[in-house]
């Protein structure tokens, strides 16, 4: 009889045992699938960010680089650049030795 009680108690911590691993495991994958969701949400609102902010750049640079007004009323296709300057040529001072104090 003592062996009967022994294998029904040993079963029944076995369950228990058995129950509790399926237990912490559905916890774990439930954290782990918060923490998926939550990734997959923060992760989507970036690409729209960096999608919407693509966008816009695109059309700021299209339109600062398609309107250049001072460019239309000079009538050139170049940027205005300023004139080359002349090169300065320095010029040793005559050396002179003051002696006199």
């Amino acid at each position: 009889m003592t062996r009967l009680l022994l294998a029904l108690a040993g079963v029944i911590l076995l369950a228990v045992t058995a129950l509790a691993a399926v237990w912490l495991l559905g916890q774990l994958l439930t954290g782990l699938g918060v923490f998926v969701v939550g990734a997959v949400g923060v992760l989507g609102r970036l690409l729209w960010f960096l999608l919407v902010t693509g966008l816009l750049a695109g059309l700021v640079y299209f339109v600062t680089s398609a309107w250049r007004p001072a460019l239309r009323a000079r009538g050139g296709g170049e940027a205005a650049r300023p004139a080359a300057a002349a090169p300065v040529r320095l010029e040793k001072a005559p050396v002179t030795s003051d002696t006199s104090a």
